[in-house]
Parts: C-alpha cells; sequence; structure tokens
C-alpha cells in the first residue's frame, strides 16, 4: 500500500512538472523573465535606451554642423540625414532639460548651437556607442503563451509595463523618432501593456537557456 501511496505521489509531482514546462501554469516562467531583466538592469533604470548619436563623451560641448552634398549611391550610411537627425535629437532634448544649449555662431545663415549635458542629462546618460539615454524596469504582467516549433528552442510571449519612466521620453516629437515607435510608445505611455518574448534553447535534460530577450533594448 505504502509503495502505491508513493508512486502517485512521484506521478503527481512529475506531471506538475510538465504542466510548468508546457505552459500550463505560467508562474514559474513569469517569475524567471522578471528575474532575468533585472539581472539585467540591476539599477532599474536601464531596460530601453535611445541613441541620440554618436558623440562621445570627451567630445563635449559639441557644437553642431551642417553637412551638405551628395548621397554617395554606394554608402549604405546616410552621413547628411544622420547629421540632421543628430542635430535634431539634440534640440528636442535640450528642451526636456538634459542639454545645455547656446547659440555661438552661424554658418552662412544656419544658427550653431553648442550642447552640454546637465545634471539631469547625466542621470540618464550611456555612453555604449555614443550618447544614449536610459531609463525603466521591465515588470512582467502576465505570461501569454508558449512556442516550441522551432526545433530545439522555446519561444515565452507575454505582456509587461515598464516602471522609472521619465517624463522627458513622454514627448511624442522625442520617442516617434525612432523606428517602430508604436511599441515604445505603449511602454512609455502605460496606457496598454507591451508584448514581449524571451527565446531560450532547450537542453538534453530539459533546462533552458536564454538567447534573446525582447523586453527592453538600445533603440537608433
Amino acid at each position: 500500500m505504502k509503495t502505491q501511496i508513493k508512486k502517485v505521489l512521484i506521478l503527481g509531482s512529475s506531471l506538475l512538472m510538465l504542466s510548468l514546462l508546457t505552459g500550463c501554469d505560467f508562474t514559474d516562467y513569469k517569475t524567471r523573465i522578471q528575474r532575468e531583466n533585472d539581472i539585467n538592469n540591476p539599477t532599474g533604470n536601464k531596460s530601453v535606451c535611445l541613441r541620440v548619436g554618436k558623440v562621445y563623451e570627451d567630445m563635449y560641448p559639441y557644437t553642431i554642423q551642417y553637412i551638405e552634398g551628395e548621397i554617395d549611391p554606394d554608402d549604405a550610411w546616410d552621413k547628411i540625414a544622420a547629421n540632421n537627425e543628430l542635430n535634431l535629437k539634440l534640440s528636442l532634448y535640450a528642451k526636456e532639460g538634459l542639454f545645455t544649449e547656446e547659440l555661438v555662431g552661424h554658418d552662412g545663415d544656419k544658427p550653431l548651437y553648442r550642447y552640454n549635458l546637465t545634471e539631469e542629462g547625466r542621470k540618464y546618460v550611456d555612453w555604449w556607442g555614443g550618447t544614449n539615454f536610459c531609463f525603466g524596469r521591465v515588470v512582467v504582467e502576465k505570461v501569454m503563451g508558449v512556442d516550441d516549433q522551432l526545433q530545439g528552442q522555446r519561444v515565452i510571449i507575454f505582456t509587461y509595463h515598464l516602471e522609472n519612466v521619465p517624463n522627458w521620453i513622454k514627448n511624442k516629437d522625442i520617442y516617434s523618432l525612432y523606428k517602430g515607435y508604436g511599441g515604445l510608445e505603449k511602454a512609455v505611455l502605460g496606457e496598454r501593456p507591451v508584448k514581449g518574448a524571451h527565446n531560450y534553447s532547450i537542453s538534453s535534460d530539459g533546462r533552458l537557456s536564454l538567447i534573446r530577450a525582447r523586453s527592453g533594448s538600445y533603440i537608433l
């Protein structure tokens, strides 16, 4: 009798673990995804980083320039458009108090402005690949499903919202400059949950290893 009870307990335990792995109970995935985000973002202020441009720390105070001429069809990077976008971003972030802005002269009839980081700007700055402003912490709300269609991989789909979102990023003039800003808009305004996904590889013993996280990133 004791042996039969033991077998039933083992079977029940195995079925519980199976339900966790197959997505019948998403609690474990929610906890894991939250932990992974917090490990990657220990300060709770770097879930999303928005790139201003290739202006490095030793280049400040930075004076804008104007680039003109024909676009090189063999160059995939449009230097003129990139420079114009940098000038615009500096101006917009200055209006939000992250840069100082000083008129220092003219290039023909075009004004030349000099920018430097304010104390407020330094709270958010990150220097990976130039000047970036970072903010936010992912808070997982609900696991929506599990996708095992790729052999040896598992994708966990979930919804989340961001906390620690500063007021300056709620300016549509700023967030609409970034590609695919629809998801960013939802995240910073907090009106609706945002969909995220974590991709895992599955080892032979069933353990999951994170390959890629899609909940917060550097945005060019």
